[in-house]
């Protein structure tokens, strides 16, 4: 008889992954999350980030079934059964299956494809929709004999499959489903808490929210006519650390200058490496880097081993289109070797009459430049995601309420979102370092003359 594992993680300690989790995490489907990085192309710049998604989704498990029991203790009108637990730990478990390689970075190159971009858009997100959600992929194939304890196990990663990633929470017949591992209303969910942690871990940046307190002090309440998880009004200041620290990891690591050029050099290799880059599905039929996940056979062997393919394969003179194979590798080389893309300079919005005339400009009288847009917000979305978030108070749990800027601190910011756009050229030292240089030097004194107030950045 199966048995539930114990797992000594490096943030939670040891936790406990029930029977049914065990199995879903012995699929190739699951293990393939050890190849893919948490952070993507960030271990260039940090390099003790390189933790992946296999260890942060055992984490994220083990904090849904944390709160869901949490919940569970302190409201026992609700009815949570053990059944109910274990559902969300599988959707905790399960929500990071259909990313692709280097994550976001494999978004960007289906954006950027040339042939029918927003159908591989679409269908990319419909992969990650699909195998994140835990039951529809896993039970495919000879090893899964077995997979599944009883019928009833079954029919509880269905459900988890058919009703959606936005809604991955409790599933009792009692009353909604507050959304514990993917909160969109306010971003406070158990997905956050432990990217949070890890990264932050990994990057050598201090934690200031206590997650502890966010899940001893919530509650599962029908507000406005919408389930929610509600939070102590204490907490407030707690949840206001919470997203402050999402920012600034947003600011010093997702974002940073250096990453977003290594992402576009990145998205540039696979664009070159697409008809060369090969994986097999079902039937041994072959789909390219751009079509792999029109197949879940194929798209299971898609990892952040992408990279040493393209360096590996074997560049043909007889095939006229092996230049572009042999640019891919040339830029891949340029990333091991630290010969980037050249940084020369950045502009806001208020900087310039009209971004997309600046960003035209900029191209056509410096051909090979461009310019990438670095977006922080305080929240997921824009605003301040704590006005959407309902409290109670102490003593009166019955009565929910929001909380007004001013009201959780007076140190709050005044804009919740700062872009910026940072100024690329794509010369690096494969032209000689003094051409770089004079390019560089000649894009930074246009955005000076162009636009004044830009002056001060570069002096």
């Amino acid at each position: 008889m199966d048995e539930s594992k114990i797992i000594k993680d490096s943030i939670h300690g040891y936790i406990e992954i029930p029977a049914l989790c065990v199995r879903i995490i012995d699929t190739p489907q699951f293990q393939r999350l050890r190849f893919l990085k948490q952070l993507g192309t960030a271990s260039f710049v940090y390099p003790a980030a390189s933790h992946n998604r296999f260890e942060h989704c055992l984490g994220t498990c083990y904090l849904a079934g944390k709160m869901v029991n949490a919940l569970r203790s302190r409201q026992e009108e609700l009815g949570i059964t053990e059944k109910d637990v274990l559902c969300v730990q599988i959707a905790g478990l399960c929500h990071d299956l259909g990313h692709g390689a280097f994550s976001h970075v494999f978004e960007t190159f289906h954006e950027r494809h040339p042939r029918k971009a927003s159908r591989l858009v679409a269908k990319l997100a419909e992969v990650h929709e699909e195998v994140s959600l835990g039951g529809r992929h896993l039970s495919a194939g000879p090893h899964y004999a077995g997979f599944y304890q009883s019928r009833a196990d079954k029919k509880s990663l269905h459900s988890i499959a058919t009703r959606g990633k936005d809604s991955t929470a409790l599933l009792t017949s009692t009353y909604s489903r507050p959304q514990i591992v993917n909160n969109k209303r306010t971003g406070a969910d158990v997905d956050k808490w432990d990217y949070f942690l890890r990264d932050c871990h990994g990057l050598g940046i201090n934690v200031t929210f206590e997650y502890d307190r966010l899940v001893h002090f919530s509650r599962a309440a029908e507000v406005e006519g919408e389930w929610q998880i509600v939070f102590k009004e204490a907490e407030a200041e707690n949840l206001y650390e919470m997203n402050h620290a999402r920012m600034m990891l947003h600011k010093k690591a997702y974002q940073h200058r250096v990453v977003k050029i290594i992402d576009r050099m990145l998205v540039d290799a696979l664009l070159k490496a697409d008809d060369f880059i090969e994986y097999e599905g079902r039937n041994g039929r072959s789909f390219k880097l751009s079509e792999v996940c029109n197949d879940m056979a194929a798209y299971t062997y898609l990892t952040d081993d992408v990279i040493q393919r393209i360096l590996r394969k074997p560049t043909r003179v007889s095939v006229p289109e092996s230049y572009r194979l042999k640019e891919a590798k040339l830029i891949l080389n340029n990333i091991l070797a630290r010969n980037l893309y050249s940084y020369a300079g950045e502009f806001t919005e208020a900087d310039v009459i009209d971004v997309e005339i600046t960003k035209q400009t900029l191209k056509t009288k410096f051909p090979g430049t461009e310019c990438l847009v670095k977006e922080v917000k305080f929240g997921s979305e824009d605003g301040n995601p704590l006005e959407k978030q309902h409290f109670y108070r102490r003593g009166n749990r019955g009565e929910f309420i929001t909380l007004r800027a001013e009201q959780i601190s007076k140190l709050l910011p005044r804009e919740f979102v700062d872009v910026k756009y940072h100024v690329i050229t794509k010369d690096n030292r494969a032209k000689q370092d003094i051409m770089r240089e004079r390019k560089r030097k000649q894009i930074t004194e246009f955005l000076e003359v162009e636009f004044p107030v830009l002056g001060n950045l570069y002096r």
